[in-house]
This record gives C-alpha cells, sequence and structure tokens, in this order.
C-alpha cells in the first residue's frame, strides 16, 4: 500500500469522511497568512512535493544569521476585541487534529526537526470583565517530544496529534512569558492537571474552556544549517459541525518570471522561472 493511500485511510478513519475540505491557495488564503518570517527563511505554497492535489506548503531555511531562521504560516479567527468570535472553539472541544508532513533530505539541520504545530490559546480564567488574570499562548506539537528522532526523509508522514504531547510557550500571563518546561504532557494533561515546568517558568491554569483562537505551523529559530520540508493536509475538528480539513495548493497559473532577481515574493511565487 503506498504512503499516500495510506495517510488518506488514516485521515478518513475515524471520521468517514465528516470533515470539509478547504483548498488554500495564493488567491483564496481563506484568511491563512505568513506569521513570522525571518530572513534567513521562507514559507511558500508551491508546487514541489504535492501530496494531494498539485502542491502542499513549503518552508525553507538556511541560516546566515543565528536565530534568523524562522518562517510561519497560520489561521488566526479570534478577530474581535469585545466578544469571541467562536466560544465553541476550546481546548476540551477538540475532537480531531492531524497533519502530514515532510523532510527533505538535503536538510542538513540536527536530524530530528520537522514542522511544528501550534494551538493558538486564550484563557480568561473565567473572569471575563477582568482582563488581569487573562494568559496567551501556544501549545506546541513538535516531533521530537513524540518519538521522531531522526525523522523520516523523502516521505509523507502522517502525525495523528489529538493524543501526543504539546509544551507550552506563554506570550503573556500575570506569572510573565517563557517556555514552560514540561514536554510530556498532552492536551488532556493540560486540561486537567496544568503540569508546571521549572523554577522560573511562567504558570498556566488551562481548561476545557480554554478557547483557541487560531493554529500556526511553522519550523526554525535557532536551527542552524539548511532546512526544506513541507506541510498539506491539515486538520482541525471542533466537532462534527465544524471540522475542517486544509489542502495546501499552488497558484492556479504559473507564468514566467519578468524579473529574474525575484526569486520568492509575498504572493507565494506565482512566478517560475523558465
Amino acid at each position: 500500500m503506498s504512503r499516500i493511500l495510506s495517510i488518506l485511510l488514516v485521515l478518513s478513519s475515524t471520521s468517514v469522511f465528516c470533515f470539509e475540505e478547504i483548498t488554500v491557495k495564493p488567491s483564496a488564503l481563506y484568511g491563512w497568512q505568513e506569521g513570522e518570517v525571518r530572513a534567513d527563511a521562507i514559507v511558500e505554497l508551491n508546487d514541489n512535493q504535492p501530496l494531494f492535489g498539485d502542491g502542499s506548503l513549503m518552508f525553507a531555511t538556511d541560516t546566515i544569521t543565528a536565530g534568523m531562521d524562522k518562517a510561519d504560516f497560520q489561521l488566526i479567527w479570534q478577530k474581535s476585541l469585545e466578544q469571541i468570535d467562536f466560544p465553541d472553539r476550546t481546548l476540551g472541544n477538540i475532537e480531531q487534529l492531524s497533519h502530514a508532513w515532510y523532510r527533505d533530505s538535503s536538510s542538513t539541520t540536527a536530524a530530528h526537526f520537522i514542522p511544528v504545530i501550534r494551538l493558538l490559546f486564550f484563557d480568561d480564567a473565567g473572569t471575563p470583565l477582568d482582563t488581569a488574570d487573562d494568559t496567551f499562548g501556544s501549545l506546541i506539537w513538535e516531533g521530537i517530544y513524540n518519538g521522531i528522532n531522526p525523522a523520516i526523509t523523502d516521505s509523507w508522514q502522517l502525525a495523528n496529534t489529538i493524543n501526543e504531547n504539546f509544551w507550552i510557550y506563554v506570550s503573556s500571563s500575570p506569572s510573565g512569558s517563557g517556555v514552560v518546561q514540561n514536554f510530556n504532557s498532552n492536551l488532556n494533561d493540560w486540561i486537567n492537571n496544568n503540569p508546571q515546568g521549572q523554577a522560573g517558568d511562567p504558570t498556566v491554569n488551562l481548561s476545557a474552556n480554554t478557547f483557541i483562537i487560531g493554529i500556526n505551523t511553522g519550523v526554525g529559530s535557532g536551527w542552524n544549517n539548511m532546512f526544506i520540508g513541507y506541510v498539506d493536509s491539515l486538520r482541525i475538528s471542533f466537532g462534527a459541525s465544524d471540522d475542517f480539513l486544509y489542502n495546501f495548493e499552488p497558484c492556479d497559473l504559473l507564468l514566467a518570471n519578468p524579473n529574474p532577481d525575484v526569486i520568492f515574493e509575498n504572493s507565494f511565487e506565482c512566478f517560475r522561472t523558465f
């Protein structure tokens, strides 16, 4: 059985194709956009390594300046400042979470590095009118904390992450910001036990009611050397009526590049050098 067919069967086996597939491409991003992209990294939708369809989401780094190898692509659905736009999108309501990843064997960075997945969260501690106790951060799935070391190369792999380990980066909270150094806790652990990290780490108190306000995938920041990899078929479900699989695809039409000095553009390279 081919690897791609195996991925398709796993993606569909628990829900009998109940997800809605969204095709994300440069002309129809459906809210997806670049996150933090530093000078030594790129992210683009292209046709280099297709999974389903004609393309996928590519990440590439080539570290020239230490710490500048970072690129993210994200969908943030929370837009309002006065209210929660999707109140049912909570940590406790996540039913499915998966994606496909690919590491190119030309990569020279550490052998375990692959794209990560981040669940962007907001917790108001049950006091929506009091902003002093609000916490913002990311629950981060990383391959090495889920047994991926070294990463398989030159082959699409499925990560069904719903029951796997996530660590936390706190971007803002009453106890400060930074990494919660507990790398062996799954989503249920964070909901029910709130495991803490080492001395000096910020504290977190999440629950089933913690709001998930977006999803992010990315590479880099201190990886060093070169990395090329891909993500596709990213699925997140908050129930049968709120279940989406994002299929990343290239431009509808690739045109001859009118400027050979421009290789990568903010438009996700709708040009090709012939």
